[in-house]
């Protein structure tokens, strides 16, 4: 598995995630033990990765390239 993605926001780690399973990529969320306690805030520096089987890595971070372009022209 490899991590294509990180945030401190479960939020948009699930955004990211939806955008891959469009794209045709599986993935899943993976984040400490405080995910439980507070789902939209992971006090985890490491905070919510979206990870991905190693032969879609590509695939996958070709999406999330255009999901961070798309993201920082809109601000």
């Amino acid at each position: 598995m490899k991590t294509v993605f990180t945030s401190t926001f479960q939020d948009e780690a699930m955004v990211v995630l939806s955008i891959l399973r469009s794209g045709g990529v599986e993935g899943e969320l993976m984040a400490n033990s405080m995910f439980n306690v507070n789902p939209l805030f992971v006090t985890d520096i490491r905070g919510v990765s979206v990870v991905v089987s190693d032969e879609q890595e590509a695939d996958a971070l070709a999406l999330v390239r255009t999901y961070k372009s798309k993201n920082t022209q809109s601000g």
